[in-house]
């Protein structure tokens, strides 16, 4: 076999590893495509904070959303200031910065005599949150084990519907009413205080059901700090940050190994084929 033939042949099987290396890059591809929509709201909807990704340039990999400092109803505690969110080739991040610890705080208008954060609502399918909801793409994460979910445990969950807990915590029956209360200050992060996103004449914050899906992972400032997170962005006595796989969210499934192994197996057919052909052409 000339130098020419096994050239020829080496390319051949190289051009096919590389269709196996675009095909299991393809199937993870990323899930925060611009117009991807993270909020949350503290469980009395003293504050609430949304970030919509593409909204502003990433930096380090984190997408960044800052909210208004001085928009917390009832005080300081109930203050939020900024909200990032990263992809990572298994994982989502996201970290909050504010008040509020992730146990919340004791309030003795409340039911329970605690007030603390809402659930954390994903929204990957490009329509308004109710919309989303109706049509059962909503995802959401119960990462406050205090709080009063719907849902029993922390950790990931599908096809979400969201409830209001404002009630039950001395909170705004609306965002409309939140929003007359605090007037020009109100603020929602990358969402305008008047946005369409939600309805406004609601005060959804909570998961009420959903299918669970995976637990969550909280990340320490060391581990945010080595995944690029700017710790002094953002004021705040709080940091609350956690991961999520993400395989379990749309747009993110990762090959099996015997569908690479397969189309391997496939590639060095191909090579061993030609290789014989040329063998027998030139016996």
């Amino acid at each position: 076999m000339n130098t020419r033939v096994a050239s020829t042949l080496v390319k051949t099987l190289v051009a096919t590893v590389g269709i196996i290396s675009v095909t299991g890059q393809a199937a993870n591809a990323g899930v925060l495509r611009n117009g991807t929509t993270i909020n949350t709201f503290m469980e009395c909807i003293n504050d609430g904070i949304g970030l919509v990704v593409g909204s502003s340039p990433a930096q380090n990999g984190w997408y960044y959303a800052t909210d208004s400092s001085n928009d917390g109803s009832g005080g300081s505690a109930y203050e939020i200031y900024g909200m990032g969110i990263k992809e990572t080739e298994s994982s989502i991040m996201v970290a909050l910065r504010a008040n509020m610890p992730l146990v919340g705080t004791a309030y003795s208008g409340a039911a329970d005599r605690n007030i603390g954060w809402g659930d954390m609502f994903f929204n990957f399918s490009g329509l308004n949150f109710m919309d989303a909801m109706n049509q059962g793409q909503l995802f959401g994460v119960r990462f406050a084990g205090t709080n009063d979910s719907g849902v029993s445990q922390v950790g990931l969950y599908s096809g979400v519907t969201a409830k209001s807990v404002t009630a039950e915590n001395s909170g705004y029956a609306s965002i409309n009413a939140y929003n007359s209360s605090m007037g020009s200050n109100a603020s929602l992060g990358d969402l305008a205080r008047d946005t369409n996103y939600f309805d406004r004449t609601r005060s959804l914050n909570e998961i009420a059901s959903g299918t669970f899906l995976s637990g969550i992972n909280f990340l320490n400032n060391t581990q945010l700090t080595a995944a690029g997170f700017n710790l002094s962005k953002f004021a705040g006595s709080e940091t609350i940050a956690f991961s999520i796989d993400k395989s379990s969210l749309p747009g993110a499934s990762i090959p099996e190994p015997s569908a690479v192994l397969g189309l391997a197996a496939i590639g060095a057919s191909v090579f061993a084929s030609k290789l014989g052909k040329r063998r027998a052409i030139g016996s």
